[in-house]
């Protein structure tokens, strides 16, 4: 076939069925294909079995359904099955029924670092998902301990957390949940560019998810373009929530100059709201978090825009 492929396996995100002559291919879309040729039924009955995938039979009608079950990734290549028997199997199935180097981008994950700044509720959200996906290494920085009030959407934590540090506790958590990775605990408020650089790795990624002082996007970007970091941030209103762009080093000067423009257009800065509701948080941050992994893995996420609609209907 003209993508490289000489082998194929079914999608883990397919199933197959037939009716006569007549095949249908199921995912997020349907592939019918009538009149189908019998090597064609003869060969999914055959690909469903087999890891190591087989070659497509050929003929130019064969070749053509081959195209269009690639095109909308029915069908992709062998992917790394040794995963099989760890926590991310699921994962890997997910990855390569997208069409990529699916035990690579496990791989990717594992050896990516992640520094999360505030671990609270979006930032625990994000965190949540950057271990569930199996990221190896994180840096945790929080200068703030647990709360009574912090118990309705900062999930990482119980009651009997209430006096201890953000930080040591979610670093407990990470233990607990990836008994492999090597989290790092700092109590420490963040108020300078300087102060963030040490916690930041070259090539590894930043959560902005603190939200003191009003500088600190302009602070953290400012840390990031020293080491080589990419960065993403979130926060969360009354009925709209911001998540991401995931912003590559190289975008950092232009993510300044948008932030000082928008501050010279709405004047001071906002302190932030105390209000707060659990779900809204928890959308944010696995938002943020989809992003994220996404630009670990280099996958663009292709959304329309990073405003998230907190309420979707007028209240009543």
């Amino acid at each position: 076939m003209a993508d490289g492929i000489d082998r194929y396996v079914l999608s883990p995100a397919a199933t197959w069925s037939r009716d006569g002559d007549e095949l249908r291919v199921f995912s997020d879309e349907v592939l019918l294909v009538r009149r189908c040729p019998e090597s064609m039924f003869e060969w999914f009955k055959a690909v469903s079995d087999e890891p190591a995938g087989l070659p497509a039979p050929s003929g130019s009608q064969v070749d053509a359904i081959v195209r269009t079950l690639l095109r909308l990734r029915l069908v992709v290549a062998p992917f790394d099955r040794s995963w099989h028997s760890s926590a991310w199997r699921n994962q890997v199935e997910y990855f390569a029924a997208l069409g990529l180097d699916a035990g690579a981008a496990q791989d990717r994950l594992r050896a990516a670092h992640v520094t999360v700044l505030g671990v609270g509720g979006i930032g625990g959200a994000v965190l949540a998902e950057v271990v569930g996906a199996g990221v190896g290494g994180l840096t945790l920085v929080d200068g703030d301990r647990v709360a009574l009030e912090n118990l309705n959407r900062q999930y990482l934590y119980r009651r009997c957390d209430v006096g201890r540090a953000k930080a040591d506790v979610a670093r407990e958590w990470v233990r607990e949940r990836l008994p492999e990775a090597e989290p790092t605990a700092v109590m420490e408020t963040i108020t300078t560019s300087e102060a963030l650089v040490p916690y930041l790795r070259e090539g590894g990624f930043l959560v902005v998810a603190a939200d003191r002082p009003a500088s600190l996007p302009e602070l953290c970007a400012q840390a990031c373009l020293e080491r080589g970091a990419s960065m993403i941030t979130g926060g969360c209103g009354l009925r709209v929530g911001s998540s991401g762009p995931l912003i590559r080093p190289a975008d950092v000067p232009a993510f300044i100059a948008s932030r000082q423009e928008a501050k010279a257009t709405a004047g001071a800065a906002v302190t932030p709201m105390a209000a707060s509701f659990g779900p809204v948080n928890t959308l944010v941050g696995a938002t943020m978090g989809r992003d994220l992994i996404f630009g670990i893995l280099g996958v663009s996420a292709r959304t329309t825009s990073h405003r998230v609609e907190l309420l979707g209907t007028a209240l009543t």
